[in-house]
C-alpha cells in the first residue's frame, strides 16, 4: 500500500472517530417549500414535541472504504426533552455516550471523556439533527439544513442537507425514516459515499 493511500486512510479514520463513537453508525424527496405542504412536517414535529421522554433499541452499521466489513454495534438510545440524548452501547463493548446541549460525554471502562461539540461542527450537526427532530424544533432544523420531506398514510421520510459549506464537506445528507411519531431509521451519507445506518425499534 502506498504512503499516499495510508495517509488518506488515516485522515478518514480521524474524521470518522466521533461518529464511530456516538453514531457509528445516520430517501429522493419533494422539496418542502415547493411540493410538500409545510403543515405536514409541522404536524409531525408537533407530535414529536409532545413526547418528553423515550427509549428505543438500535442496531448500527458503519460502512467505509477503508473497512473490509461494516462496523456493527447495538444497544439502547434514550431521549429526554428538550436536549438530552444518551446512547448505551451494549455490543461489541459497553460504552455510554451522553449529549446535553453542546457537551458530549463518553464513558468506557470507568473513564469519562468530555468533548465540546462546538469544536466539531461536522459531528455535532448529526446529533443536533436527531435532537431537533425528537424535540419537534422546526426552527432549529431550518437553521441547520435544507429540508426535503415526504409523508404518506403509512410512513414519512425526512432528508436533511447541511447549509454550512464546511459541514457539507463532511456530511452530505442525513436521512430519517419513520412511522407516525416513531423514528425508525437514520442514514448518514458522507461526500465519498461512506455511510452509517441506524435501525431503531422497540419504542417505549
Amino acid at each position: 500500500m502506498t504512503s499516499g493511500k495510508m495517509s488518506q486512510i488515516k485522515i478518514h479514520i480521524k474524521k470518522n472517530l466521533l461518529i464511530l463513537l456516538f453514531l457509528s453508525t445516520a430517501p429522493v424527496l419533494a422539496v418542502e417549500s415547493e411540493i410538500a405542504p409545510k403543515s405536514e412536517l409541522s404536524e409531525l414535529l408537533t407530535q414529536f414535541a409532545q413526547i418528553k421522554q423515550s427509549t428505543v433499541d438500535f442496531t448500527e452499521e458503519k460502512h467505509a472504504f477503508f473497512l473490509e466489513q461494516p462496523v456493527l454495534s447495538s444497544g439502547q438510545l434514550q431521549f429526554i426533552a428538550p436536549d438530552k440524548l444518551s446512547k448505551f452501547i451494549l455490543k461489541p463493548e459497553k460504552i455510554t455516550q451522553q449529549v446535553h446541549a453542546d457537551v458530549l460525554k463518553i464513558t468506557s471502562q470507568g473513564e469519562t471523556q468530555t468533548i465540546n461539540l462546538n469544536e466539531y461542527p461536522e459531528f455535532s450537526i448529526i446529533l443536533r439533527s436527531i435532537i431537533s427532530l425528537l424535540s419537534g424544533d422546526h426552527d432549529a432544523l431550518k437553521r441547520d439544513f435544507k429540508i426535503n420531506f415526504e409523508d404518506n398514510l403509512t410512513s414519512w421520510t425526512l432528508l436533511l442537507s447541511p447549509h454550512d459549506s464546511y459541514v457539507s464537506g463532511h456530511v452530505d445528507s442525513i436521512k430519517m425514516l419513520g412511522k407516525k411519531n416513531k423514528l425508525m431509521k437514520i442514514i448518514i451519507t458522507e461526500p465519498n459515499n461512506d455511510r452509517s445506518v441506524t435501525s431503531i425499534y422497540n419504542h417505549r
